[in-house]
């Protein structure tokens, strides 16, 4: 049940997304790319309002003021200027990206434990489930906002709006300022994808600074999903067309996720099921009864057949570790890469040698979202739905969006930086009664003492970081603390994607660093052979907080060994199997150092390391 009300909650909460969409996509022909930039306003000006403890409604309606203000941006960008709508939205999005962390002062804001609009409703809950309270209120909010939509497009300016939309040069033969009308338009337009933004993040429990990608896409599938199924030629029937289709979008996503399809499909389902929605309802049109029964029973089965494959590839897969038993385990990572996939097999590693999976008879499903936050949303939906007897997170993001959604099921954590900055504890000893788990912030001051040692004469640390990583921040802010302590000075350069870094590296380059450093960030850690190839023709030592990157080139690695924190989480998620309370059991931090080193390079650039690091190293490349 958890996961099909929870699947009606998000489709009402990006419904706003989706009437945001089609005002600019089909009442004005404007594709507006805006929306990618001012979700994540919404939700960047909700959170840090809520935080500092205004009233959620204010800050939702100054998240609606923000992204509105956003959008008359871009309009005015294209009416003015006369640069393309497209590109508009892209330069007003892109300045959005440096604005919403500006606003938030950090990537990841928890809102957890704070009181915000879902905690409003729940006060008036009369005693109905939470899920099923929400869904009940969301669906009354949804209906007023859809009747208050479709009576504005219906008063004189909404006429003026749509006849703008349709002949622009008709309108303006009728008196019409279609430019002044564009921008109103627009600037609604993403004052109402803040609000989706803005209720989203209280809904998850966070707002992060990637939560807005891919915003756009999914709200023209749900407005084309819409369409094709609510063709009337009424405005009311247009704003519900987009109602219906984030819903039906969102449970289609659910469907997927509860068939046991992969989560790194989903983005092809969606768009294998829009082409197929649009093909057959293209034909239904030139057709009448019994042609279109013939083709809607013809889009049905495919629908169905699409799905079952994907089922069947799942399942073919052997994504379930163990066969089916009597109690269940997930494993839920939020995204795929070195050390979360080291961490994760680390735990799966650890709970086949304890013996306790055959025990006990408990199988496990390793979840992955793919770095999809809605889609972290519907698998954490789907393991309370499912009822899952225990639970065990690798990374921060899939820490918070389950411990938001999961009140009950014992919760084991791993392979975050920083507990109390993810919002789900207070201290070590006081944390959510349903979880514990390991903290395990990178080395960062022991790596930079270690630099002072290797490197005596170096005085500058360059370093490239994606501020969209909390992960990242909290390790570069370390840095910048450790480099005062030791005598360094720090040379920063922030990037959104790997696409930046070789012009980033370049800029690092030109301030001549003595060393380059990479810690916690995944961005970076992406390209590590190339970063460490351009850092050798230099002679510049490359040294990052991840062992196994020694093998990538870099000069020398000191971090948390994460196959161990692996190990260390599947002996805590043991100690809940076996009974103990995870409200009793204290989150531990657990950083189980590693070094390594690569001789050649040192022998290379003319370098000595001392002896007993030698020795101490678990591994040297010679």
């Amino acid at each position: 049940m958890e996961l099909w009300v929870g699947a009606l909650n998000l489709g009402f909460l990006y419904a706003f997304v989706a009437i945001g969409v089609y005002i600019t996509f089909r009442i004005h022909d404007f594709p507006d790319i805006t929306v990618d930039g001012t979700f994540t306003t919404g939700a960047a000006v909700t959170s840090i309002l809520v935080v500092a403890g205004i009233h959620p409604l204010v800050a939702l309606f100054a998240s609606f003021l923000a992204c509105a203000a956003a959008g008359s941006i871009t309009a005015v960008i294209n009416t003015r200027l006369n640069v393309n709508s497209l590109l508009a939205g892209i330069l007003v999005m892109t300045g959005l990206y440096s604005i919403n962390l500006h606003i938030m002062g950090r990537s990841n804001i928890p809102l957890l434990d704070t009181p915000e609009f879902f905690t409003l409703l729940n006060r008036a809950n009369p005693g109905m489930p939470h899920e099923i309270w929400t869904a009940l209120c969301l669906a009354v909010i949804m209906a007023l906002f859809w009747l208050i939509v479709s009576c504005f497009f219906k008063t004189d300016f909404g006429l003026s709006m749509r006849a703008s939309g349709n002949n622009a040069i008709m309108a303006r033969a009728a008196g019409i300022n279609v430019d002044r009308v564009k921008v109103f338009g627009v600037a609604i337009a993403n004052g109402i994808v803040g609000i989706s933004g803005s209720l989203v993040a209280q809904y998850q429990g966070f707002a992060d600074i990637g939560m807005g990608i891919g915003t756009v896409v999914t709200g023209l599938a749900s407005v084309i999903i819409g369409e094709s199924i609510l063709k009337k030629h009424s405005v009311y029937a247009w704003i519900a067309s987009a109602v219906i289709g984030s819903v039906i979008f969102r449970f289609m996503i659910a469907l997927a996720l509860y068939a046991g399809m992969d989560p790194i499909d989903l983005k092809l389902l969606t768009a294998i099921f829009v082409l197929i929605t649009l093909a057959v309802t293209a034909r239904i049109a030139k057709g009448a009864g019994r042609v279109r029964r013939k083709h809607l029973l013809t889009a049905a089965v495919a629908a169905v057949i699409i799905l079952g494959v994907f089922a069947g590839i799942r399942y073919g897969n052997l994504s379930t570790i163990i066969p089916q038993k009597k109690a269940r385990l997930a494993l839920f990572q939020f995204t795929d890469n070195v050390i979360l996939d080291t961490c994760a097999r680390g735990v799966l590693d650890g709970l086949k040698k304890s013996g306790v999976l055959e025990k006990e008879r408990i199988s496990v499903d390793h979840k992955m979202a793919h770095g999809e936050f809605p889609t972290a949303q519907s698998i954490a939906q789907e393991m309370v739905s499912k009822n899952y007897d225990y639970i065990v997170t690798v990374s921060t993001i899939s820490l918070q969006v389950t411990a938001n959604h999961n009140k009950k099921i014992p919760h084991v954590f791993a392979a975050v930086t920083d507990p109390l900055k993810a919002g789900v504890a207070k201290s070590f000893t006081d944390h959510l009664p349903n979880l514990t788990g390991l903290a395990t912030p990178q080395p960062v001051e022991s790596t930079v003492r270690l630099m002072r040692r290797v490197f005596p004469k170096a005085k500058v640390i360059g370093m490239i970081w994606n501020p969209a990583e909390v992960n990242s921040e909290i390790c570069t802010v370390m840095t910048r603390e450790a480099a005062k302590k030791y005598g360094f000075k720090v040379v920063e350069v922030t990037i959104t994607g790997t696409q930046e870094i070789d012009q980033a590296l370049r800029s690092i380059l030109a301030s001549e660093p003595d060393i380059f450093f990479t810690s916690g960030d995944t961005t970076v850690s992406a390209v590590i052979p190339s970063v460490a190839q351009k850092l050798r023709q230099k002679k510049i030592p490359y040294v990052t907080n991840t062992p196994a990157d020694i093998d990538s080139g870099v000069f020398m690695c000191l971090g948390a060994d994460y196959y161990d924190v692996g190990l260390k989480a599947a002996e805590l998620t043991v100690r809940v199997i076996r009974g103990e309370k995870p409200a009793t059991v204290p989150i531990v931090s657990y950083v189980p150092e590693q070094l390594t080193l690569n001789l050649s390079l040192a022998k290379e650039y003319g370098m000595k390391i001392p002896d007993d690091l030698v020795k101490k190293a678990v591994r040297v490349v010679n």
